[in-house]
């Protein structure tokens, strides 16, 4: 009795092995009817790729259809037909969005997988047939995700089409793609690269371009930002690089500027930003961002006991926000920057006082005399540009915090105990519906 139970047992699990067998095998031959019918007439029988579609996503699951290389392929070619489909939907109305965005994704890795498995000519013919076919589709997909700024979706087609061209040319076969289009792939995928987990293979993408002398200025931005935060010495060594040979590219200069900016390389900074100023004189940004360099310099010298660099520096960055200004009236950063310049020489002179404020003799007291004028003549100077940029934004808390100290410094404390109040109020993260100082 044991023996037979045992038995049974036996043939009951061959026969659920056989039932899931017949079931993948029933699925792949529905999928296969179903797609051969919606060849056959795609608008009359248009179901019929949803249901070759579905069944072809059950007959893969059983292991012994998946090692049917027919069945890979012909999940391919429903997929394929998926991506026809939203194709023809664009041309008829380019605003239609795609039903199956990852189609043309799903057939070459069908494709792929059954060329994998292919052991007959004929298996391998087809799938790699489907793979040059996948090839245009991959691309109108990187190419739709671009456009709409889905980087993810547009990263994967055009990795993929390099990926699909690689192996074509390891098949031997020929390739829809020349060097040019192969490489302008690779450039794609590195510049829409996004997940961290894509980082190495996009830098290699870059390192390939570089070896191979493409020609765009923007490999070396992307290799730059893609080692800045691991190897900044083979960062900086691609920027030279890039520099060195595309010297009138602006945007590798703006990254330079970037990177000395960083590294806090101020006075190289100066040069390179009268360069960009020559390319780009309309920029306003540009002239701010020298203006700040020179007020970091003047904050140097003053540091260093240096009042003549000090001086000269402090005129060069009120030049330039000047510039900025003259630029655009209403720029806030100007504005507040320019505040902020004559708010720190008044706070330096404040230093002096407290070093003075001992010195009862008739000599010390003409001296704090004198400097507390130059305090309060800078901080005179300072009050209309901070009215100005709390004028345009209520709730810039450095403006806030200089008014109230400007104001109680002036021994006005009412309007300094009003901005005191609005600066906690800032500061809690609500809102000054309206600026103090009426434009």
């Amino acid at each position: 009795m044991k023996n037979i139970a045992i038995l049974l047992l036996m043939m009951g699990a061959v026969l659920g092995q056989s039932n899931a067998q017949d079931e993948g095998d029933r699925a792949f031959k529905k999928a296969k009817r179903a797609l051969g019918a919606y060849n056959l007439d795609p608008s009359g029988n248009a179901d019929k790729l949803a249901e070759a579609s579905e069944m072809i996503d059950i007959a893969i699951q059983d292991v012994t259809v998946q090692a049917d290389p027919e069945a890979w392929i012909l999940k391919g070619q429903v997929e394929i037909e998926k991506a026809n489909k939203d194709l023809t939907n664009a041309m008829m109305n380019p605003n239609a969005r795609p039903e199956n965005a990852k189609a043309a994704y799903e057939a070459f890795a069908a494709f792929r997988e059954g060329n994998a498995r292919a052991e007959k000519k004929y298996h391998k013919r087809d799938a790699l047939d489907g793979i040059t076919n996948a090839i245009g589709h991959l691309n109108n997909m990187a190419i739709y995700g671009y456009q709409n700024e889905d980087f993810d979706l547009a990263h994967l087609g055009f990795a993929t089409v390099v990926e699909a061209h690689e192996l074509l040319v390891k098949e031997q076969e020929k390739s829809p793609m020349d060097d040019k289009a192969y490489q302008d792939a690779m450039f794609s995928a590195a510049a829409t690269c996004q997940n961290q987990e894509d980082q190495a293979r996009c830098i290699g993408y870059l390192e390939k371009l570089r070896a191979a002398q493409y020609a765009n200025a923007y490999i070396y931005d992307l290799l730059y930002n893609a080692y800045i935060e691991t190897d900044k010495a083979k960062a900086a060594a691609y920027l030279d690089e890039g520099r060195k040979k595309y010297p009138d590219e602006v945007s590798l200069l703006f990254t330079e500027i970037n990177h000395y900016l960083r590294e806090g390389r101020m006075d190289e900074l100066v040069t390179r930003l009268k360069t960009a100023i020559e390319k780009e004189p309309e920029n306003k940004s540009l002239y701010l961002t020298l203006g700040n360099v020179y007020d970091n310099l003047f904050q140097k010298a003053l540091e260093a006991k240096d009042e003549s660099k000090g001086d000269t520096y402090f005129d060069a960055a009120l030049d330039y926000y000047n510039q900025a200004l003259a630029k655009d009236a209403q720029y806030l950063d100007a504005i507040y920057s320019i505040g902020a310049l004559y708010y720190n020489r008044a706070a330096v002179y404040q230093q002096g006082l407290n070093a003075l404020a001992d010195d009862i003799s008739k000599e010390g007291i003409r001296k704090y005399d004198a400097l507390k004028a130059k305090m309060s003549a800078e901080f005179d100077k300072a009050l209309p540009y901070f009215q100005k940029a709390e004028q345009l934004d209520p709730n810039d808390v450095n403006t806030l915090i200089a008014l109230k100290e400007i104001y109680a410094r002036k021994n006005e404390l009412s309007i300094s105990n009003e901005f005191k109040s609005r600066l906690e109020k800032a500061q809690k993260g609500e809102k000054n519906e309206t600026s103090y100082f009426k434009k």
